[in-house]
């Protein structure tokens, strides 16, 4: 059968910007089908925009901003999946639908009232496009007792699963993810969960050390300057959260601005210098990762990053130390997947899946008390094509 394409829209815990991909899906009638990237971009946010998303993650955040917010959110996806369709150069009656996961600004999965909550209107993305859209896809998943997280273990598993060896994928963007492949596994044998913090502590660190003029440890230069200070290493690691057994979720609620703050409070306390403190900081996330990884791929096993923090060296020079490899890690680039696209390949994906009536949910990564379709469909005149 012939190609079809959709685009896959994707704003992280970072908050940062949008990323998007138009995608080709190979041979669509497959219960795994293929898929190509096309062309793909990123949209950063303003300044503006970035604490505005920051101060709707807040618990006491009012729907005077929280509102608008959704709707401008919505306008900014809309003229990031236009800009990648045209750049493209591709029709765009070609394009099938549209995945736009949103940008989350609270998950709060566990309990009775659980939920989990993605901003970015789809319908501004579908009318602004003229395309269907999918989007809500934690939903479902929560309304079934799952943590409506960890999402992209499905697609690893239809594109980067092995007959030959165990695999380990692992996405380091504002929180790190981990998806654990056995070799020659159904799906079924698919596990994935958040490990914990990935880029969210560092930047957030180099914020407050720099007094916001830094948003970021540019490949790792600060962390390359300092010392570990194992003794407060040992009572971060200490932390509930990293020790619960997956399924398991996190996001700003655990590891956000308050923790942060919290840990270069103690680490000054102490004496540190701000090298020391981002130190001890990627210490901690590649020690977090990596223990992450042994409570269910205990034996050596294939590494396949992607995300921002594979750009940071030191990070992965601590992370591949502290793990059993059969080989150097290699970035998801590798295998035809960008990691600054990962994501949003996926969700494009997950897209097309849900247009061809195909679940794609994990209960073995979420918790959900069953396999369900995931994603609400946004219709617009005349339907899928």
């Amino acid at each position: 059968m012939q190609d079809v394409y959709a685009v896959g829209l994707m704003s992280g815990t970072s908050a940062d910007g949008i990323d998007a991909a138009l995608v080709a899906i190979e041979d669509p009638d497959r219960p795994f089908p293929g898929i190509r990237l096309v062309h793909a971009i990123f949209e950063p946010f303003d300044s503006t925009m970035r604490q505005r998303i920051l101060r709707a993650v807040l618990p006491d955040a009012p729907v005077s901003l929280v509102g608008p917010l959704d709707r401008e959110l919505g306008e900014q996806f809309a003229e990031a999946a236009n800009r990648v369709i045209e750049e493209s150069g591709m029709a765009r009656s070609a394009i099938r639908v549209i995945g736009s996961h949103g940008q989350t600004i609270a998950h709060y999965p566990d309990g009775p009232q659980g939920f989990s909550w993605q901003i970015g209107e789809p319908a501004v993305i579908a009318a602004r496009t003229g395309i269907p859209v999918v989007s809500h896809f934690r939903s479902m998943d929560v309304a079934l007792g799952g943590q409506g997280a960890p999402l992209v273990p499905y697609f690893d598993y239809a594109r980067l699963a092995s007959p030959e060896e165990d695999r380990v994928v692992l996405n380091i963007g504002g929180i790190a993810n981990v998806t654990i492949l056995p070799r020659g596994g159904g799906i079924e044998g698919v596990a994935g969960y958040d490990t914990g913090p990935g880029n969210m502590i560092l930047d957030g660190a180099m914020s407050i050390l720099s007094n916001g003029e830094l948003a970021y440890d540019r490949d790792g230069e600060w962390a390359s300057r300092g010392r570990v200070d194992h003794e407060l290493l040992h009572a971060w690691l200490a932390h509930p959260y990293f020790s619960l057994r997956p399924p398991k979720s996190a996001g700003r609620e655990q590891f956000g601005q308050d923790y942060v703050r919290e840990r270069v409070r103690e680490a000054k306390a102490r004496g540190l210098s701000k090298f020391d403190i981002l130190r001890t900081l990627t210490t901690l996330t590649a020690a977090t990762i990596s223990e992450g990884i042994r409570m269910t791929m205990p034996q050596a096993a294939a590494l396949i990053a992607s995300g921002g923090g594979v750009r940071n060296p030191v990070l992965m020079r601590e992370l591949a130390s502290r793990l059993s490899l059969v080989r150097p890690w290699e970035a998801s680039g590798h295998y035809g997947i960008p990691d600054e696209a990962k994501e949003a390949m996926a969700f494009a994906y997950f897209a097309h899946q849900l247009s061809a009536g195909r679940p794609t949910s994990l209960p073995s990564t979420t918790g959900a008390s069953r396999v369900h379709l995931q994603g609400s469909l946004t219709m617009v005149d005349g339907g899928l094509a």
